[in-house]
């Protein structure tokens, strides 16, 4: 099977494999590879996703910033109404509600990602997310927008800079954008049961690199690429952006960093935990299908939750196929 754009393999490369699963961790590394165990892409840096909050309006609304107790789905509601009942925001939280296909990706996919301990939206050429959890998950959603904690409509601004909410979901790009606005706070996103926030899985929002076929110069160009994602140039990259290189271990690889920059330690942490979208056909139109189903039944109410999930699997089921 030819892979779509003509890219190499970089596991073909005598230390391909090895390298990838050693800088980015194994575990880690598996979510990048295709079905077939082969790496079109390098794992290069993330952004995993996590819940920014304001902590001037948490503390308005009688929820401790340092310690806000809402890793369950029930504590995060509750929270999320002290918020808008209080008047703190007119609202808790604010996912974009528009119908772009990488929506998903900021309030779906992250809280099913923790919920399932790293489940893709689609694995071995199936959906995954007609079931107990991805119900769970989107009903969670379905009541915060049946609730009124989070608007049905786009912001027109920078809901955050305005205080228009109290959360967002974001990654480590958040902290130098907000710093001189208010004070920032993170957090895993919630699960069910409330998870341990030290294992919590999310998205990875990461941008890898390719190889194309037509590259004249294979070996120079892989000489290349592990050049650039070398624990120097990784150190550099964090240092010029804050953003993660997808490297096992980060906090020991860069103690001194993390030591200058406190901040951004929790992201570090999270960023061992992280998977990314499924290498699949189709993709795009998955993604597509998904949103248009949870649109209609979790944030405009038209479609039951459970109906919407299973027609959007059976749909994403034929496209996997290719």
């Amino acid at each position: 099977m030819g892979h779509p754009g003509g890219l190499i393999d970089l596991a073909t490369f005598e230390d391909g494999a090895s390298y990838i699963e050693e800088r980015t961790g194994a575990e880690v590394a598996q979510g990048y590879a295709d079905a077939e165990g082969k790496y079109y892409l390098l794992p290069w840096k993330s952004n995993p996703v996590m819940i920014m909050f304001n902590k001037d309006l948490f503390t308005a609304a009688g929820i401790d910033p340092e310690n806000p107790g809402m890793n369950s789905f029930e504590t995060f509601l509750e929270g999320a109404r002290k918020i808008v009942d209080s008047g703190a925001a007119p609202a808790a939280i604010w996912p974009s509600p528009t119908n772009e296909f990488f929506q998903p990706w900021f309030d779906f996919y992250p809280l099913y990602i923790a919920q399932t301990d790293g489940t893709q939206l689609v694995e071995d050429g199936a959906s995954t997310f007609a079931s107990d959890d991805g119900v769970a998950v989107a009903e969670f959603w379905a009541t915060i927008y049946s609730e009124g904690l989070a608007p049905k409509e786009a912001s027109t601004d920078d809901a955050m800079a305005t205080a228009k909410t109290a959360m967002q979901s974001a990654g480590p790009w958040a902290i130098s954008s907000y710093k001189d606005a208010f004070p920032v706070g993170f957090m895993p996103v919630p699960t069910q049961d409330g998870s341990d926030p030290a294992t919590v899985k999310t998205f990875a929002d990461s941008k890898n690199v390719s190889m194309f076929t037509t590259s004249q110069n294979q070996a120079t160009a892989w000489d290349f690429l592990k050049f650039a994602t070398s624990q120097e140039q990784d150190g550099a990259f964090l240092e010029a952006t804050g953003q993660m290189p997808l490297r096992a271990g980060l906090l020991e690889a860069f103690p001194d960093y993390f030591e200058a920059n406190p901040a951004f330690e929790v992201f570090a942490a999270q960023a061992e935990r992280v998977v990314d979208v499924p290498n699949v056909p189709n993709s795009i139109e998955v993604w597509q299908t998904f949103r248009e189903q949870y649109s209609a039944a979790v944030i405009f109410g038209t479609e039951p939750v459970e109906g919407a999930l299973q027609t959007a699997a059976d749909e994403i089921d034929q496209l996997v196929q290719g």
